[in-house]
């Protein structure tokens, strides 16, 4: 019975995670890989508003670059971690762990925990990122480097107006569809979340005797995902407000996915360790017949 709870469990888990990569793709493939799908709410200007007229520069991180600081470096970091913690654990119990069962297949405790710690900040790294997209098409706001990227032909009666509600915009389509997207930092949302995700990891796994070198990793990792947002503002790609919205909402996502949907910091100290989306069962206590 609690092996077909375990396998109803780890199906909804993938069933989850499937529905949300969708979800990831459909939006990523609407929202950036066309021009007229899913373009963001076009707010207007005014003509004398100069903090939309900054000069465009190009980013030093893009998003290949940014994936692989969120996700590449966080995964091979927590694989490094339990394949360490496993091999000491191994040298002090001098005895092989129980293996898991899903149906047919066996695995390792140490691989199960380490699969789900993956799963899980994957899961919410794309539920981030989504938010985050629905956010920018939702808002609309304009870069500080929209009108060099507009490249509007606006004449003096057109400012006399004051209040430009809508624009026709000569530069490139897809450009101008990215200046409309400010709010909030993509980057600074899957930065911080990502890093503060591996913050809370490293101070629940790492194993050392030592006082400093955790907060010396975690310092080391929150930094650079402040660094990777606040370089954002330094490029004119958004403003202080776009980048601290994003700083909060990865901050929210990585403090849900770990003290509420793995507990991280209680499954250390509790067997057996159960990395799921959905309650468990409790066990039925049988007691003898009167």
């Amino acid at each position: 019975m609690a092996r077909d709870s375990k396998i109803i469990n780890l199906a909804f888990d993938i069933l989850c995670f499937t529905l949300v990569l969708i979800d990831y793709i459909v939006t990523k493939t609407l929202l950036y890989g066309t021009t007229e799908k899913l373009y963001p709410i076009k707010q207007g200007f005014f003509c004398e508003d100069k903090s939309i007229q900054l000069p465009l520069k190009k980013p030093w991180l893009d998003y290949a670059g940014l994936c692989t600081l969120a996700y590449i470096i966080s995964i091979v970091v927590i694989m490094i971690v339990e394949s360490c913690n496993q091999w000491k654990r191994a040298d002090e119990k001098h005895e092989e762990e129980e293996e898991e069962s899903f149906g047919p297949i066996t695995v390792k405790p140490w691989i199960v925990s380490t699969i789900a710690l993956i799963f899980i900040f994957v899961f919410g790294g794309f539920l981030n990122e989504i938010i985050t997209d629905l956010a920018k098409i939702s808002v609309g706001r304009l870069r500080p480097s929209f009108r060099e990227v507009c490249q509007a032909n606006l004449t003096k009666s057109d400012c006399q107006l004051g209040y430009i509600p809508d624009v026709r915009c000569t530069g490139d389509e897809y450009d101008v569809k990215m200046a409309r997207m400010s709010f909030p930092s993509g980057h600074s949302s899957l930065s911080m979340y990502a890093m503060l995700y591996l913050a809370f990891y490293i101070q629940s796994a790492v194993r050392t005797e030592t006082k400093l070198i955790k907060p010396l990793l975690q310092v080391v990792v929150v930094s650079l995902a402040l660094y990777v947002g606040l370089s954002r503002i330094a490029e004119n790609a958004h403003f202080l407000s776009d980048v601290v919205a994003g700083f909060v909402l990865g901050a929210i996502i990585a403090w849900l996915m770990t003290f509420k949907v793995l507990k991280l910091f209680a499954i250390r100290i509790r067997k057996p360790k159960v990395y799921t989306l959905l309650p468990q069962q409790p066990k039925q206590i049988s007691t003898p017949e009167d």
